[in-house]
């Protein structure tokens, strides 16, 4: 999407959200308490005249950068929420209007209670990440709400470019596609997942790493209509290096996918992912 212009999409015919890019300007949010956080009156009216200016403080603001280092691809993702609310906008640290969410139809007397949202992550020989930060700059990002009970809510989304360096996994060994997994075999009850500490950004600055999280997914399933598909999910401290696998988790003789994220303090995580067979 271009800067500067207004795009909009309609997912399903119950929430309409707008990407928007655009000049209007209302002021970033004063400090705030955990119980009430404000912002300074807007020179213009924001979020089509529908998101507050002021309000009890919105319990989820979180915007952050993806990059997956193995395939080389980067987006920003973010999520948004807490109480049900019926009107959710947010805003670029200019003041120019970045997202507006409204549920329509018999989904307005439900609200909605979170928004989760991932951007496309087109390859960075495509688009450059350089494009990325250029897109969305470094800053306060003003997250604003009307609840479903029609109290108003605001936050602030902390955003950074600090994207962590590429976790380097030295345990299992592994393949970088699923087909050639049969080159790696593992036993079992011998699955550690072991990786390098990272302690800079892609760009070689220092980086602050909060944890790390572990992922092993089974690769070959089917269950389109479900969320069955076994995955060991841990979150570790920014200390540890490696994680062994419960072998009960395992199956004979399968292909499994392992991720690496390098978790930043700002949210940002860099992804590096492999294969491997197990006996």
């Amino acid at each position: 999407m271009t800067r500067g212009t207004r795009a909009a999409a309609t997912l399903v015919p119950l929430l309409a959200i707008a990407a928007c890019g655009g000049s209007e300007q209302p002021a970033a949010p004063t400090e705030s308490t955990n119980d009430v956080a404000t912002v300074e009156p807007a020179a213009a009216a924001i979020g089509a005249d529908a998101c507050p200016e002021t309000g009890e403080l919105l319990e989820d603001a979180k915007l952050y950068i993806e990059h997956n280092a193995t395939d080389a691809d980067t987006g920003v993702h973010g999520a948004l929420g807490g109480e049900a609310w019926r009107m959710l906008c947010v805003f670029y640290p200019d003041g120019g209007e970045m997202l507006v969410a409204d549920p329509l139809g018999t989904f307005d007397e439900l609200a909605v209670s979170d928004l989760l949202f991932e951007s496309r992550e087109p390859e960075n020989a495509d688009v450059p990440i350089d494009d990325v930060r250029s897109w969305f700059p470094e800053g306060d990002y003003l997250v604003s709400s009307i609840g479903y009970d029609g109290v108003a809510r605001v936050s602030t989304a902390w955003f950074t470019h600090a994207i962590p360096a590429e976790p380097q996994i030295t345990s299992p060994r592994l393949t970088d596609e699923a087909d050639l997994a049969s080159e790696s075999i593992v036993p079992l009850d011998d699955v550690v997942v072991a990786w390098e500490p990272v302690t800079e950004t892609i760009f070689g600055d220092p980086v602050t790493v909060t944890g790390y999280e572990v992922i092993v997914t089974l690769d070959d399933y089917e269950d389109p209509h479900g969320n069955s598909r076994p995955i060991y999910d841990v979150h570790v401290g920014a200390d540890a290096t490696s994680l062994p696998v419960p072998p009960d988790f395992l199956r004979r003789g399968s292909v499994y996918e392992v991720e690496v994220l390098v978790l930043e303090e700002s949210g940002n995580q860099t992804i590096g992912l492999g294969f491997f067979q197990t006996a």
